[in-house]
């Protein structure tokens, strides 16, 4: 890492997204080693990646190595060829996510079945989530496509059902096991077209397929209309409702006992089979009980890090795709971590959705980087640019 803050001495933006996501990942190995904590067995360490606690830990220097790596690769790639549209880098990466999706979704071929959804795959002993880099690779295909489009970005024809056509075919495949992903992605992909040229007007005409998705998504489906009514209004579901809000709850009564400084790391009490998913997606409950408002606030703050700077180096940048990349992984990561905050604190529907860098996990954690890694050379290009243009 000193290496690579030398290399962007003329970048502090990107020095800066350095210490925060260095910071953030520490903070989510610690909090994910307390909140695996168990007495019920204990730990054989030469089985260590079975653990979820110890894998975690062992993925600091791995995402490290990945981000510093990925951000030495120009963000270039993701521009397209206007003489060789289906020669481009770009949309050789695009067919493979859509593969990857569709191989989620055949049992058997190498989708792998958890809790009930197909949302991983196995290939040759390694698992991984493809939705996780489907959303960055759609987002980077988007932002390229629209400099490359940018004359017919406004048409009908040629702007809006082509972008919307990809965005919604995404989404499609991810939503049908993974629902939150699905949104999420959606959500940017949306304000990035609208963004890049495509006239807002048009939204209208995704009315009813927005209706329709979520009457297939959510209201088709029971567990995730049950969240939805508990949320609002519980009486309606009587018991069943006790247990559509039951991790929303646990999550509320962790963050409202942590007080200003919390209970002490490793003394929190819901991580003892209280809280499901407590390493996960309820990650951020653990550490507002063992860390208190002070911790939830040093958080929080490194995110706020991460968007300014994002926010900055998209000012900065003076090239069309750098800038709508920086906005795009800028937006993702604001958007990704509101939703699961406001899930957390119970300000919305219980949605299973990953705190970035701080929740357990592998496939998202190295892509997230990734992703980071292309910001962080848009700022190193975007620096060194207006360094010779003052020389």
């Amino acid at each position: 890492m000193p290496e690579l803050l030398k290399e962007n001495r003329y970048s502090p933006e990107a020095a800066w997204i350095m210490i925060a996501i260095s910071s953030l990942l520490c903070l989510g190995a610690l909090m994910v080693y307390s909140a695996g904590a168990t007495i019920d067995r204990e730990i054989d360490y030469s089985q260590f990646w079975q653990y979820t606690t110890l894998r975690r830990i062992v993925f600091v220097p791995i995402v490290l190595l990945v981000l510093a790596v990925s951000s030495r690769l120009p963000y270039r790639i993701f521009l397209i060829n206007k003489k060789r549209f289906w020669l481009s880098p770009v949309i050789l990466y695009l067919i493979i996510s859509l593969a990857f999706l569709i191989m989620t979704l055949i049992p058997g071929f190498g989708g792998v079945e958890i809790n009930a959804s197909s949302r991983w795959l196995n290939l040759f002993g390694i698992r991984f989530q493809p939705s996780e880099l489907v959303k960055w690779l759609t987002v980077f295909f988007l932002s390229g496509w629209l400099v490359y489009n940018h004359d017919n970005a406004g048409k009908f024809w040629k702007g809006f059902v082509p972008g919307f056509g990809i965005l919604g075919l995404m989404c499609g495949l991810i939503g049908k096991e993974d629902f939150g992903t699905a949104a999420l992605l959606g959500l940017v992909g949306t304000v990035l077209l609208v963004s890049g040229g495509v006239k807002a007007r048009y939204l209208l005409l995704l009315i009813p397929i927005a209706v329709a998705g979520f009457y297939f998504g959510v209201y088709k489906v029971e567990y995730r209309w049950e969240r939805v009514l508990a949320h609002f209004d519980p009486d309606k579901l009587a018991e069943a409702a006790s247990g559509a809000r039951y991790q929303g709850d646990q999550s509320v009564m962790a963050i409202s006992v942590g007080g200003l400084f919390g209970t002490g790391l490793g003394q929190g009490l819901v991580k003892l089979g209280w809280l499901p998913e407590d390493t996960t997606d309820f990650i951020f409950a653990i550490i507002a009980e063992e860390l208190g408002f002070v911790g939830c606030v040093i958080v929080v703050g490194l995110y706020l890090m991460l968007i300014f700077q994002g926010i900055r180096i998209i000012q900065k940048c003076n090239e069309p795709t750098g800038k709508l990349i920086g906005f795009s992984v800028t937006a993702m990561i604001s958007c990704q971590a509101l939703i699961n905050l406001f899930v957390v604190s119970g300000m919305a529907p219980t949605k299973g959705i990953a705190l970035p860098f701080i929740s357990a996990g592998g496939s998202g954690l190295v892509v997230t980087a990734l992703a980071y890694g292309v910001l962080i050379n848009v700022a190193r290009m975007s620096n060194k640019e207006l360094k010779v243009n003052a020389e």
